[in-house]
């Protein structure tokens, strides 16, 4: 019982913090600043995960899961995420990239539409013990080769960008604003010698979001306070 809620706490907290990353990050890159892409040159969309796409409402969004997934629908948690006041379907899957650990995917459907916003995909020993930090860097690794390899334009994607605590190995927003993200994250240590920094990471998140710059979260309204 206490491994279940630790697993539901973090998938709230990486959640959240996942959302608001995608908003946080744009400032940084100017890739976001410059005017959108011709059709000739968009790239691919990013439309959801697999056949579970941004806009489905719950039961198109289970049968999706579990003909993606291969499970049944009881392995499907349901939780509210109590910030963002959304509705959360989470399952765990062995083996999402190969001999990569168990990962938890988690859907979130908005705080008004009650459709699908965001998919994230988060690897940790939290998850999985058995998970390694290099199986975490191998798994890392692998999406961003995958992600690198999709054509998306150079105006609309960027990685290998250190942040406080980890890497972005990836980032791209599509055409219409959805955007696709990739993290690699854990405790930094600094080698006082060389004043090198390295990582010791302890998560990877993918995060797939539809209109990541206005998500369909509960905010207070401006002026209220």
């Amino acid at each position: 019982m206490q491994t279940r809620l630790r697993e539901t706490a973090l998938r709230l907290v990486l959640s959240t913090a996942i959302c608001l990353s995608f908003g946080a990050l744009r400032p940084a890159h100017a890739a976001d600043n410059l005017p959108a892409p011709s059709p000739a040159d968009a790239g691919p969309a990013i439309d959801g995960f697999r056949t579970a796409k941004f806009g489905m409402n719950e039961v198109q969004l289970r049968n999706a899961i579990i003909s993606d997934l291969k499970v049944s629908a009881s392995a499907i948690t349901k939780t509210e995420n109590q910030l963002q006041r959304t509705t959360v379907l989470s399952v765990q899957v062995p083996d999402l990239v190969p001999q990569g650990g168990t990962a938890t995917v988690s859907y979130f459907l908005g705080y008004q539409t009650h459709r699908l916003i965001q998919v994230n995909i988060i690897w940790s020993p939290e998850i999985d013990p058995k998970t390694t930090p290099m199986m975490l860097y191998q798994d890392g690794e692998s999406l961003q080769q995958y992600f690198a390899s999709e054509d998306f334009p150079a105006n609309r994607s960027t990685g290998n960008i250190a942040t406080p605590n980890g890497i972005l190995l990836f980032r791209a927003t599509d055409s219409t604003g959805n955007a696709v993200l990739l993290i690699l994250s854990g405790s930094m240590t600094k080698n006082q010698k060389d004043n090198t920094t390295a990582l010791s990471p302890t998560t990877l998140t993918l995060a797939y979001a539809a209109d990541a710059l206005h998500p369909d979260v509960f905010q207070l309204p401006r002026g209220s306070f």
